[in-house]
């Protein structure tokens, strides 16, 4: 069975909690509108309360990565808040850090047009 849904979608940020075994990650559990994930970010400016571009488990990544569930350093992670670069996206920032999205986007909504 082919899943055809969307693997770039829009999240909203739930929650943010410290990750219990590592100072620069953060887990997040993240609302795609079908489901809630657990993803586990090192993005210095993710915050909750944010919409933010998910790319979800079986998305390829322009750079040709594949996205599947995780384990970092022991919590389980499905899915990646994508920055405007890792998207490749024309006039992408610079430095690192996850690209927030205003409210005019709809969670769960298709990020790319398809």
């Amino acid at each position: 069975n082919a899943d055809l849904s969307p693997k770039f979608v829009v999240g909203y940020v739930e929650s943010k909690d410290k990750h219990p075994d590592a100072d620069k990650l953060s887990v997040l559990t993240v609302d795609v509108a079908t489901e809630k994930l657990q993803i586990v970010c090192g993005a210095p400016n993710v915050e909750a309360g944010q919409k933010v571009v998910i790319a979800k488990v079986g998305a390829v990544m322009p750079s040709g990565m594949v996205i599947k569930d995780a384990e970092l350093r022991g919590v389980a992670s499905s899915g990646m808040v994508c920055s405007m670069k890792e998207l490749d996206l024309r006039n992408a920032p610079a430095e690192k850090g996850i690209m927030g999205l205003d409210d005019s986007n709809t969670v769960g909504q298709a990020f790319f047009e398809e």
